[in-house]
């Protein structure tokens, strides 16, 4: 195997069970919904727009839920490259967003006798392989040392599938058997921060990944939930403002352990 592409999507939730690849690399990109990750120490929540880098030998199931839609990579360990030792998020940059929307879209309505559409393929993911190299593995994710509370599955798929910044938990108290109060306990146990900044989080990452598709800026504000384009505009800014610092401070670090190893 050199590399291997498919895209899937689920209907009903799914999940592997517990696995690893001794022979090749995995990448998953989340096209649509949301995809949780699980290693033996660690739990991982990625969204639409975000990236899993799984390593050789490295033991994970991966559950999809309702709705979502993946891309799935599987590449000879000298294909792509090799981020890191533990499973985790790869950042990914505009090129990349846009291509594999593009890859998507054929493949809604592709004809699966036709050929040319495949060589289209293709092209798509030798770009998309070429951006991956100056990609780097991301700390700043949505992860958690426990599994994420079932309670919870019901409002994470909501938001990931619909995003909308007016979404409550008073919707889906009932539905969960809990209590609003005790919703937003279980996401600060589990994320360390409450559901507020949690949804503010996913709404602005599907903000991030419509934005770089190419999506006005209008037409996100309204599929969001947003009452005008001036809040919207307001968040996404800030938003946009805070990754910039998160990746100058990221920088910074690493350019003083490169120093210190001299």
């Amino acid at each position: 195997m050199r590399l291997f592409h498919s895209i899937k999507r689920y209907a009903p939730t799914e999940e592997k069970a517990p696995h690893s690849h001794d022979d090749f690399v995995q990448l998953f990109y989340i096209h649509q919904g949301c995809g949780i990750a699980r290693t033996q120490d660690k739990t991982i929540l990625a969204v639409s727009g975000q990236l899993i880098w799984v390593p050789l030998n490295h033991r994970h199931h991966l559950k999809v839920l309702k709705d979502s839609c993946l891309s799935i990579i599987h590449a000879s360990p000298d294909v792509i490259p090799y981020f890191h030792d533990e499973m985790g998020i790869i950042s990914t940059n505009r090129l990349m967003v846009q291509v594999m929307a593009e890859m998507e879209a054929q493949d809604s309505g592709r004809d699966q006798n036709d050929d040319s559409n495949s060589d289209v393929q293709h092209h798509y993911l030798a770009v998309f392989i070429d951006q991956l190299k100056k990609q780097s593995y991301q700390n700043d994710v949505y992860q958690s040392t426990n599994d994420i509370d079932k309670r919870l599955l019901p409002i994470i798929e909501a938001l990931t599938i619909e995003p909308d910044i007016k979404l409550s938990l008073e919707r889906f108290a009932e539905h969960c058997g809990a209590s609003s109060r005790t919703l937003n306990r279980l996401f600060i146990s589990t994320f360390e921060q409450p559901f507020r900044e949690i949804r503010q989080q996913l709404v602005m990452e599907k903000a991030w990944q419509l934005s770089r598709a190419g999506v006005a800026h209008t037409d996100i504000a309204l599929d969001l939930g947003y009452n005008s384009l001036s809040a919207f505009s307001h968040a996404f800014n800030r938003f946009k403002q805070d990754k910039a610092s998160q990746k100058l401070a990221k920088n910074h670090n690493l350019l003083a352990s490169v120093q210190q190893q001299q």
